[in-house]
């Protein structure tokens, strides 16, 4: 008898690209990475990714989306479809962190980075000692952050989401910006990510890209 597919939507619209996926334990079924605004792609993309693979909605076994660091009306859009889906079609859903998508299929020392505004940085840092586990991501002043990783010699790579930071860090041949975050790395973060399911998806709110904008807006 055969095994059942388990499939999962993966949705991120943290930057300036909508990437829409659907994946299997084998690999990624469909790839849909448009560059715009996610109001105009994302819910046809969407549906697309069903046509494309001749499913239905309640074929779907899990939802997964980006829930930041990233642009407030992008992770608005993103963050509230993911929940949408998760609770009308009863399926778990999977937050994943911007800077933790980022990281993925990295195994040496490395620092990831993203814009807080006002001077501030997201930042995560991947030591020898914290592999196997999952570094928390923090937020301090860049120049604080980035006196520390221009001491840390151990680090072999510096990944930006973006590159407001290029000048920050230029002549330094380990730095690199990212425009988006590679489907295989939404896939590999998948298993470091929780489910949630019922009343814990009422809680989930999107971690915006600056934390003055998030103190007015939330998601309901």
């Amino acid at each position: 008898m055969d095994c059942p597919i388990m499939r999962t939507l993966i949705l991120d619209t943290s930057g300036p690209f909508t990437t829409v996926l659907v994946a299997t334990e084998t690999g990624i079924s469909y790839a849909s990475i448009l560059h715009g605004r996610p109001a105009e792609h994302l819910h046809e993309q969407i549906q697309t990714s069903f046509s494309c693979l001749h499913i239905e909605p309640s074929d779907l076994d899990r939802i997964a989306v980006v829930v930041g660091p990233g642009s407030w009306t992008g992770l608005n859009i993103g963050v509230t479809a993911a929940k949408t889906l998760a609770q009308v079609l009863k399926v778990p859903l999977s937050p994943i962190h911007t800077l933790d998508a980022l990281v993925a299929g990295h195994s040496e020392p490395i620092w990831a980075l993203m814009n807080a505004g006002r001077g501030q940085c997201y930042y995560l840092h991947c030591t020898r000692s914290t592999y196997g586990e999952k570094p928390a991501m923090a937020v301090a002043p860049l120049d604080t952050v980035s006196t520390q990783i221009r001491t840390d010699t151990s680090a072999v790579a510096i990944l930006e989401y973006g590159n407001t930071f290029e000048k920050q860090f230029c002549g330094d041949h380990r730095y690199q910006s990212v425009a988006r975050l590679l489907p295989e790395s939404l896939i590999s973060t998948l298993n470091q990510s929780p489910l949630m399911e019922g009343d814990a998806l009422k809680v989930l709110k999107p971690v915006y890209l600056q934390p003055a904008l998030a103190e007015h807006h939330t998601i309901g």
